[in-house]
C-alpha cells in the first residue's frame, strides 16, 4: 500500500520500465486505442520504450498500417495496461518518427525477429485470399537478405507517446487504491481518486 503520490508516481513507471524490458512482463503488451472514422480501434501493442523523465512511452508499427492513418488524423490515444493486480492507462498524443535518428536507433536495436515483421509485401490488414499470405516470412524462415532488409526498414516506424495523463489503480482484498497524474504547463498535477 502506498502513502504518497510520489511513491505511487514512482512505482507506476517503474512497472512500465519492467514491461519494456521484459517479453514475459504482463505490462509488456497494453491495450492501444486510436480513434477512426468507423469509431475507437483497439489492438495489444508492445511496450518497446519508456521514458520517465521525459513522461514518453513508444512502440513500433509499421507505416503502411491503418492505425498510422488513424494516427496522422488523430494523434490521440489511450493505452491501458494490466498485471501483478494494477491497472496503469495512459492517455496522450503519438508522434511518428520513421526517417530520423530514433527511428534509425530502434531499427538498430531490434531483433531480427523483429524486423521480419516489416518484410511483409502487403500492408497489414489488406484482405488476402489464403491465410498468411503476403504477410511477414515465419521465425523458420532464413535471415532476411539485404533487399529484404532495406524494403523491412522502409516500413518501420517508432510511435512515441507523449503521456498527458497516468491514471493508476491497485485492485487489493484490503481496499482498491487509485491515482491519477495529469500534465499541466508547470508539471505533473497528482491526486487520489475514487476507485
Amino acid at each position: 500500500m502506498f502513502d504518497s503520490l510520489d511513491a505511487v508516481w514512482t512505482h507506476a513507471w517503474a512497472r512500465l520500465l519492467a514491461g519494456a524490458r521484459s517479453g514475459g512482463d504482463p505490462f509488456h503488451q497494453g491495450v492501444l486505442a486510436t480513434a477512426s472514422p468507423d469509431g475507437p480501434q483497439a489492438r495489444y501493442a508492445v511496450l518497446r520504450a519508456v521514458d520517465p523523465a521525459g513522461g514518453t512511452v513508444a512502440f513500433h508499427t509499421d507505416r503502411r498500417s491503418p492505425k498510422v492513418l488513424q494516427l496522422a488524423s488523430d494523434p490521440r490515444v489511450a493505452w491501458c495496461f494490466f498485471g501483478h493486480g494494477e491497472q496503469v492507462r495512459l492517455a496522450g498524443t503519438v508522434v511518428l518518427h520513421h526517417d530520423d535518428a530514433g527511428a534509425e536507433a530502434a531499427w538498430a536495436a531490434s531483433r531480427r525477429s523483429s524486423r521480419q515483421n516489416y518484410a511483409g509485401l502487403n500492408a497489414p490488414g489488406s484482405l488476402v485470399g489464403e491465410p498468411g499470405e503476403g504477410g511477414p516470412p515465419g521465425l523458420g524462415a532464413p535471415p532476411l537478405d539485404a533487399a529484404a532488409l532495406d524494403f523491412a526498414r522502409a516500413n518501420f516506424a517508432v510511435a512515441r507517446l507523449q503521456v498527458q495523463s497516468l491514471d493508476w489503480l491497485s485492485l487489493s482484498a484490503q481496499g482498491h487504491v487509485r491515482a491519477r497524474f495529469d500534465r499541466t504547463a508547470d508539471g505533473w498535477q497528482s491526486a487520489w481518486v475514487t476507485p
